[in-house]
């Protein structure tokens, strides 16, 4: 039970991480996701959940794979979860501070 925990903890605290970073890096630096985001936003709301849904499970096959095949300790299939989760939030715009950033920009205008 306590590797569970340690794979929850160590997912939010990467997924906040690299959401605050890859936000940086898409808003105020380059610009790495803005053409996958582009192409996304023309799919169909349906597409848009499959292919979010099947990413998410992609993510967690590959975790479970490393952590099988490697032996990787909890803490690293968490920073491994959270960062691949995270690449999959900020291509569908799903990313947590640019949902945070959008309703505080909409709330005072």
């Amino acid at each position: 039970m306590e590797n569970l925990w340690g794979i929850i903890i160590a997912t939010v605290l990467s997924s906040a991480t690299f959401s605050f970073l890859f936000y940086i890096l898409n808003y105020r630096i380059c610009g790495i996701f803005e053409p996958i985001q582009r192409d996304l936003e023309k799919l169909s709301n349906t597409s848009r959940r499959i292919l979010s849904f099947a990413g998410y499970v992609l993510v967690i096959l590959i975790t479970a794979f490393l952590k099988v095949s490697l032996g990787i300790s909890s803490l690293i299939c968490g920073l491994i979860l959270g960062f691949l989760g995270t690449i999959i939030d900020t291509c569908f715009r799903n990313n947590i501070i640019e949902i945070i950033t959008k309703k505080n920009n909409e709330q005072y205008y």
